[in-house]
């Protein structure tokens, strides 16, 4: 076996009755164990840890095993914590009871402890001597005093038998005999919109910290962890408040914390009622100052102050509350009350500060929640539920263990397996028999200027489609359009698993004035010509506001995939006060690649219609005013004009470099009186 070193560090402080120090225990080192215990964390490589060890940030494990992200996940920080610790409750939820409003719920987390007793009017009654905060689903944190001197328990882990301890949560009036329509031992009590209002769980086991000694030694080191028979429910009115596990917050000398206590109102025959106060942190060298002398030595290291009017603060019926504070939009557990001190110029709380018994406390936290549960990893793509169920689970979910888990793909993902299944073996571990379920898809190919073909296992995929890792896509210039370099080259690009093709599509540059010869024939010059003589060819069309029909009004040319050439004069209109002229109500349409000037009718294949968006007049032109000088317009269109064999841009001679001479031929197309 191999020996654990440790030593321990002591700061003291001296009072006139005393020697008070802080014990710091330094140790590290992984054993082999010769017993089989629950009460170790057991190393894949055969040695042992204590629990405390666990998920705190060193890796006493050889192979990390007690720090992974799965195990570990309870310890999260952010807004994302798995258990969705120290969230403020919505102040717009109110509880009902007798058709009167009950009080709004702002300690989600605080419940009250009951020691169940016989007495002569009911078979099994309890009261609650002590409260409680919950920090996990079945554990709850309050102060080690409760279990000494209300009930002569002596011992460090008492396992409580016979329910005579009991939590309750999401209780308003502290009575057990209104617990809700008097009833003492009912587990689960439900309103009239069936929501969960309050529940009675049994105590398992408390652990008492094991220095603790009571009055004897000045309650130094006075908290207990309560572990639960079973889980709470949690709702929007019941939440787990944050630990700060790493130390990575500081409350300072002033700042205000929130806690609940136990009040009368006005009405001192009502029972008393759980309100929500607001105390000021005093750190405790302060507190000494101003505290009764006979209480000095009660300010222990590990105690803080804080300082309340009799109307506002808390009581001495509130040993065990917790008090909070506000971190990153979080409350996180600070201190759980533990004194009260009545000095005449003001009424001072004693609290146990947290922060020196984290490790303990994730000890026993570890070894209660952490060996029975799971939590759902975050696995992009992966949908969760459990089995025989079709309910979504959120990542971060704790799940019991011995629980089995269906696992699906999200839209967009591959599933490379028919199905995925999990099973929660405790301690964080998951059995499944996959390693990776989910690959995120490939975006479709979709391009104008490239043929594109997939192929998958040798097998047709169609590209147009969301593409599965592995997929193989070709693309190539379409006929009418030439590679960016001139040179015809074939791409080859392959999906990856992570969801991206492994290169990128170029774009090809439509081929310009050049013609497609087809046996489809059209008029050129009065003869017969082909589909594609002149591809670039358009028929302007106005709406004709009478019979709501589109009469061509002109032509025009296609010099790119959204602009055409065409007159001004077919816009022109006298008075007009902007040569811009932008179109929203789908007065102008385009045909493209059109034999026939019926716009209603789709005479081929290469056929469009297509909005105009703007037009864009010569600013010099004036009309048959300016004798129709500078007669030209731009079309900008909504959207781009689909290129192919029988519809292509015409050339644009942008650096002057051809002069036409007289006599030179040119090529127009026009409409017969068959309107052809």
């Amino acid at each position: 076996m191999k020996v654990t070193y440790s030593w321990i560090i002591y700061s003291c402080l001296v009072f006139g009755s005393g020697i008070l120090c802080d014990r710091k225990l330094k140790r590290r080192q992984a054993v082999s164990c010769s017993v089989n215990t629950d009460d170790k964390f057991y190393c894949t490589n055969g040695l042992c840890i204590e629990w405390s060890w666990v998920c705190d940030g060193r890796k006493d494990c050889s192979d990390g095993l007690d720090e992974t992200n799965e195990l570990c996940a309870l310890y999260e920080y952010g807004t994302n914590m798995t258990t969705g610790c120290g969230r403020p409750v919505d102040k717009n939820s109110v509880l009902i009871d007798d058709d009167k409003k009950g009080l709004i719920k702002e300690v989600p987390w605080s419940v009250g402890i009951y020691y169940y007793t016989r007495i002569s009017t009911y078979p099994l009654a309890g009261y609650q001597f002590c409260e409680g905060s919950i920090i996990a689903p079945n554990v709850v944190i309050s102060v080690a005093q409760c279990f000494s001197n209300e009930t002569g328990f002596l011992s460090h882990k008492i396992s409580v038998k016979k329910g005579r301890f009991r939590i309750a949560i999401g209780k308003y009036d502290r009575s057990t005999t209104i617990v809700n329509n008097n009833q003492l031992l009912t587990e689960k009590i439900i309103d009239n919109d069936n929501q969960l209002m309050t529940q009675i769980i049994k105590v398992d086991t408390i652990y008492v910290n094991e220095v603790y000694n009571g009055e004897d030694g000045f309650y130094g080191e006075n908290i207990a962890v309560i572990v639960l028979e079973n889980k709470i429910s949690f709702s929007n009115d019941v939440a787990p408040v944050c630990i700060d596990w790493i130390g990575k917050y500081k409350v300072h000398n002033g700042d205000i914390g929130k806690i609940s206590v136990w009040r009368k109102e006005e009405n001192e025959t009502q029972n008393p009622v759980l309100l929500e106060r607001f105390l000021p942190f005093i750190e405790p060298s302060k507190c000494r100052k101003k505290i009764s002398t006979k209480n000095q030595q009660l300010v222990y290291f590990d105690k803080f102050c804080t300082t309340y009017t009799l109307e506002q603060g808390a009581g001495y019926d509130n040993t065990g509350a917790g008090i909070s504070f506000l971190h990153s939009n979080s409350y996180f557990l600070t201190g759980v009350l533990t004194f009260m001190d009545d000095p005449k110029d003001g009424i001072f709380s004693g609290f146990t500060d947290l922060k020196y018994y984290v490790q303990w406390i994730r000890g026993i936290l570890n070894k209660h929640f952490i060996e029975n549960s799971c939590v759902l990893p975050i696995v992009e793509g992966v949908l969760y539920s459990y089995e025989g169920s079709n309910e979504i689970l959120s990542h971060g979910t704790l799940i019991n263990h011995h629980r089995t888990i269906i696992e699906k793909c999200e839209l967009g993902y591959h599933m490379a397996y028919p199905i995925g299944i999990r099973f929660c073996q405790g301690k964080g571990k998951w059995l499944s028999n996959t390693e990776k379920l989910c690959f995120k898809m490939c975006p479709p190919l979709i391009s104008d200027s490239l043929d594109i073909k997939c192929s998958h296992n040798g097998k047709y995929a169609n590209c147009s489609n969301l593409s599965i890792p592995d997929t193989i896509a070709t693309a190539s210039c379409k006929p009418t359009f030439t590679a960016p370099n001139e040179q015809e080259i074939t791409l080859e690009l392959l999906c990856q698993s992570n969801g991206l093709w492994n290169k990128q599509l170029y774009r090809c540059h439509p081929y310009c004035g050049r013609v497609y010869v087809k046996n489809h024939a059209l008029i050129d010059n009065g003869d017969k010509a082909l589909v594609g003589t002149a591809p670039w060819n358009v028929g302007i069309y106005q709406l004709n506001k009478t019979d709501y029909n589109y009469d061509m009004i002109c032509g025009g040319s296609i010099i790119s995939q959204n602009l055409i050439i065409s007159a001004a004069h077919c816009f022109w209109k006298k008075g007009m006060l902007s040569k811009n002229i932008s179109i929203t109500d789908g007065l102008y349409k385009i045909g493209v690649g059109k034999y026939n000037r019926n716009f209603t009718i789709i005479d081929n294949e290469f056929a469009q219609i297509i909005n105009v968006e703007m037009i864009h007049l010569k600013e010099g032109y004036y009309g048959s005013t300016g004798f129709h000088a500078e007669d030209i317009a731009i079309i900008v269109l909504q959207n781009e004009v689909s290129f192919s064999n029988g519809v292509s841009p015409v050339c644009i001679d942008w650096n002057s470099k051809y002069n036409e001479v007289n006599g030179d031929q040119g090529k127009t197309v026009a409409c017969d009186n068959d309107n052809r």
